[in-house]
């Protein structure tokens, strides 16, 4: 599976940096930087899972957010 959710989201993040530190098949992981510091982060690419360190965000095939029955819940910065 692609990536495409995840650097579609990142690009909706106000100032945000993605780096990876690892990409295969199954998963991506690396840090995202913005003016607030560093994260890390990790991406299951079958699943479109992104978890972050205060909890798991699950993404469509355009990287907007969405709920457990795949309605787009219009969440497309993260909270500060």
């Amino acid at each position: 599976m692609s990536v495409r959710p995840l650097v579609l989201w990142v690009t909706r993040q106000e100032e945000t940096v993605m780096r990876f530190t690892r990409r295969d098949s199954d998963c991506a992981a690396g840090v995202l930087t913005d003016p607030n510091g560093t994260v890390p982060f990790s991406f299951d690419r079958l699943t479109r899972r992104l978890s972050l360190p205060d909890g798991d965000i699950y993404l469509d095939e355009y990287g907007w957010e969405v709920d457990e029955q795949g309605k787009i819940v219009f969440q497309s910065r993260r909270a500060d």
